[in-house]
């Protein structure tokens, strides 16, 4: 294992530390160009990477600490028989910077395409120095471990996973989804606007959306004729999503055709009675039971995922 040492200048605090999952971009590269399968990207895994680059920024020097980053995959359950680190600084930060220093120093480059599944990476500053870090783990047994450890038994698993792979969504805390909470209309215009990725927005379009971190995404979805608020000038950012308003967006998004099919028994009079149809048609949404859409329950983050992947993949 190739080491190497930062002198010991003053500097400000070290910001803090990002992760990346453009750094498994980067030597997902490496290993295409050489055969070898991709590592997944895994949550537990990431916040890892993250811990050691913070301590890599704080102490102005590269090191390895595989106690550490074992004690952690034991501490969350993580069954592991490989573990690799690589460090590195330099002046720009960037994943792909990182990647070609990996690249052309052999210990690095034996690590970043060593027999791994899954990997985290991250980089910190400290003064005009960058410190990256990635921390790669070969997983025991075949199966994957879920990004999240709150997924591992959601029928939807591997929707949630599709999404957060696409970047169209993720986590509510650390190493959590929150697959059951209901979705709210300012999170199903994230969801949207990343999945469609939308242009950005020339103005503001609602009175109520201020507060929001989703007000970029509310009016990037409002210009492209997927939402239409909630009356007047108010778009409800707060509110939770039905079934119905679900497939009215979807509808409008995919731009999905008309039919003359009515698929369930409960939503006559719904203003979202075409759009649910044409969404049924779609083979996007199923129903309820009994003959039925339910289009006045709510939608939760893990079936949102599933008709996001459905209609999107």
């Amino acid at each position: 294992m190739l080491l190497s040492v930062a002198a010991l200048v003053p500097a400000p605090a070290p910001a803090a530390a990002d992760s990346g999952s453009e750094f498994i971009a980067v030597a997902n590269g490496y290993r295409a160009d050489a055969g070898l399968a991709p590592v997944g990207f895994n949550a537990v895994i990431d916040d890892i990477a993250v811990e050691r680059g913070k301590v890599l920024a704080a102490d102005r020097a590269l090191g390895h600490d595989l106690d550490y980053v074992i004690g952690r995959l034991e501490s969350a359950g993580i069954c592991w028989s490989r573990v690799g680190e690589i460090v590195a600084y330099n002046s720009t930060g960037t994943p792909a910077s990182f990647g070609d220093q990996w690249f052309h120093s052999d210990g690095h480059r034996a690590i970043m395409l060593g027999d791994f599944t899954h990997a985290g990476g991250s980089r910190a500053k400290a003064g005009s120095t960058w410190y990256g870090v990635m921390v790669f783990v070969k997983v025991c047994g075949t199966s994957t471990p879920p990004t999240f450890s709150d997924i591992a038994g959601s029928p939807f698993r591997a929707e949630i996973e599709w999404l957060v792979g696409e970047k169209i969504a993720s986590g509510c805390a650390p190493a959590l989804y929150c697959p059951i909470p209901t979705v709210t209309r300012e999170q199903m215009a994230s969801f949207l606007a990343r999945a469609m990725n939308l242009p950005p927005a020339s103005a503001d379009h609602f009175a109520d959306d201020g507060a929001s971190v989703h007000q970029e995404n509310i009016n990037r979805l409002t210009e492209a004729g997927i939402t239409l608020g909630c009356g007047g000038d108010r778009f409800c950012p707060s509110g939770y999503v039905s079934r119905g308003e679900m497939a009215s967006f979807l509808a409008r998004a995919l731009a999905l055709p008309p039919t003359s099919t009515d698929f369930f028994n409960d939503d006559n009079g719904s203003m979202h009675e075409d759009s649910i149809n044409r969404l049924a048609a779609a083979g996007i949404v199923t129903g309820c039971g009994g003959g039925g859409y339910c289009p006045g329950w709510g939608v939760s983050r893990e079936q949102m995922a599933a008709y996001i992947e459905r209609a999107f993949n």
